[in-house]
């Protein structure tokens, strides 16, 4: 199934848009996160019968980074109205993969594993009642009520693919399920037909993989790692004689007179032309940080300084063969760097975070930010056992994003599949994703959740914020999850040292949050293999147990 030749491939459009925060959810006057006392939480453990199957991913498919940073395996299954919480075991006799009720411990649903090995598993919901499960090259679909479980469907795939999202559209069920092949990730949206089994309606084609799929409406919404791919446009028919082929007008960015691209070592830039330029009528000044393109009549045609630095003495520059377009091939400094941007702007901090539209800021705003920033700043990690105050030192750290790469928000209209919007993220700027719901950026110190509407243009709207959070995080070197509630009341790191950080900082015109600090019993040295957030209270799995933390803030 899903043959090549059947997919609509997403093409790109005119899309550029911001993530620009609205300042009336900003508190510049929050100072820092109180420590809470341990008294005000309970744990409890229940014992499970079987170990949850962790999947292991092969390098060649996907990397455990990758999967871990992306969160795609949180191995706690739970529907979306809650009450009930799965895992799949693995039966290495049997080769078999088993669904388990972890609080009843019953085995409801049987795979067999018919090529005998170890698989990448991964689960979405269709609806309330429908739990969709792929295990290596098979899609099952399972109906999960109180009283019954059943399963619906079995479906052979091409490939190794994981399920990412699902949706329902025209009262049809869809999917997206990702795989990777040639070092391509193609991520295919496909229909439930009336015979029950799935089918390509469209696919799109990145170099990373989606780490937040949704879809609202007619509009699909994704944040990945890599640029959009597109296939090479098809050779036109050639014309007939006495026909006039009419102009087809190019779609272009109105604002910009370039194009670029990079690769491990170069940086392309392709500057557009004025009309009866030579080359002998150009002046090209490479400088380390800096590129300027001028004609010798003094008319500018770029000017500015660059994301980073480059070699001057190894980077050249030619016209292309058309006389049209100047192309130059600036080498970088620092091979491997990923330029999330062609030139630097007062907005960008190389630290990872989108600072924003900051010159709109009043006086007082911006003094109260620098005071924030330096209060914030006196405390480091070691200090949480010895103050009540805990906030980290404010840098981000590079294991958990994927080599620097570039993070792209797009936004899809469905049929045919087009690109509308799209945001590039700098490395580090996305901090986590919000199950199908929305998303959380950095911003500044803060963090601010966007969630994802329906017939709103782009479909992302900032509509809360997590106050410091962003310079919180960053100091957690071992984080595994985060994650907030469905109300986003507090927001919760899990960390694979077993320790739990739960921060809350409502309230407008506060001053002050709560951080409450939770470690689990050290007897129990098994990994954190899933985390589920409710209103006042936090459901992990562990190899060993299903734990429940109630607390109260």
């Amino acid at each position: 199934m899903f043959e090549e030749e059947r997919f609509t491939t997403a093409m790109l459009g005119r899309a550029n848009c911001s993530l620009k925060p609205d300042k009336k959810l900003l508190n510049s006057k929050f100072e820092q996160y109180k420590y809470t006392s341990g008294r005000e939480h309970e744990i409890t453990y229940k014992k499970l019968k079987h170990k949850p199957h962790r999947t292991k991913p092969p390098d060649s498919d996907f990397s455990y980074q990758m999967s871990r940073t992306s969160c795609l395996f949180n191995h706690l299954i739970v529907p979306p109205k809650g009450g009930k919480y799965y895992y799949i075991t693995h039966n290495e006799e049997e080769h078999s993969y088993i669904l388990v009720d972890a609080l009843t411990d019953t085995e409801l649903a049987q795979f067999s594993n018919q090529e005998k090995l170890i698989f990448n598993v991964s689960a979405v919901w269709i609806g309330s009642e429908t739990l969709a499960l792929c295990i290596g090259t098979y899609l099952y679909l399972l109906s999960l009520t109180p009283t019954s479980t059943k399963q619906t469907s079995e479906q052979k795939l091409d490939f190794h693919c994981l399920l990412l999202g699902s949706f329902e559209r025209d009262e049809t069920a869809h999917l997206v399920l990702c795989y990777r092949t040639d070092n391509v990730f193609v991520h295919q949206i496909v229909k439930q037909n009336d015979s029950g089994k799935f089918e390509v309606t469209a696919s799109i084609r990145q170099s990373g993989i989606a780490r937040f799929v949704t879809v609202r409406g007619d509009t699909l919404t994704m944040i990945s790692e890599g640029k959009l791919l597109v296939p090479e446009p098809e050779p036109e028919e050639p014309e007939k004689p006495g026909e006039v082929a009419e102009p087809v007008p190019r779609e272009r960015d109105e604002e910009k007179n370039y194009t670029w691209t990079q690769t491990m070592e170069d940086v392309d830039v392709s500057i557009e032309l004025p009309s009866g330029i030579l080359k002998s009528d150009l002046t090209i000044e490479i400088g380390h940080d800096s590129l300027e393109v001028r004609t010798k009549g003094g008319q500018e045609l770029f000017k500015s300084k660059l994301f980073s630095k480059v070699e001057p003495k190894e980077s050249t520059w030619h016209m292309s063969t058309d006389k049209k377009r100047v192309e130059v091939v600036l080498t970088k400094y620092q091979e491997a760097h990923n330029w999330a941007n062609l030139v630097d702007t007062p907005h960008y901090d190389p630290a990872g975070n989108l600072l924003g539209e900051i010159s709109d800021l009043s006086e007082e705003e911006l003094r109260g930010m620098m005071r924030r920033m330096e209060s914030l700043n006196e405390y480091t990690s070691d200090k949480v056992d010895k103050s009540p105050l805990y906030t980290p030192h404010p840098e981000l750290e590079e294991c958990d994003e994927l080599d620097g790469q570039q993070v792209l928000l797009s936004s899809f209209s469905l049929d045919p599949v087009k690109q509308h919007s799209l945001v590039e993220l700098s490395p580090g700027t996305l901090l986590f994703s919000d199950t199908d719901r929305g998303f959380v950026v950095s911003h500044s110190v803060d963090a601010c959740y966007y969630e994802v509407e329906r017939d709103v243009c782009p479909p992302w709207q900032h509509t809360s914020t997590f106050h410091a959070f962003n310079m919180v995080q960053a100091t957690k070197t071992q984080k595994k999850y985060i994650v907030t509630d469905p109300g986003r009341k507090y927001a919760a790191i899990v960390d694979i040292t077993r320790h739990v950080y739960i921060y809350s900082s409502t309230g407008e015109e506060s001053t002050h949050g709560k951080l409450l600090v939770m470690t689990l019993d050290n007897s129990d040295d098994s990994e954190i293999l899933g985390v589920f957030p409710r209103t006042e209270s936090i459901v992990l799995l562990t190899e060993k147990y299903l734990i429940t933390i109630k607390f109260s803030l």
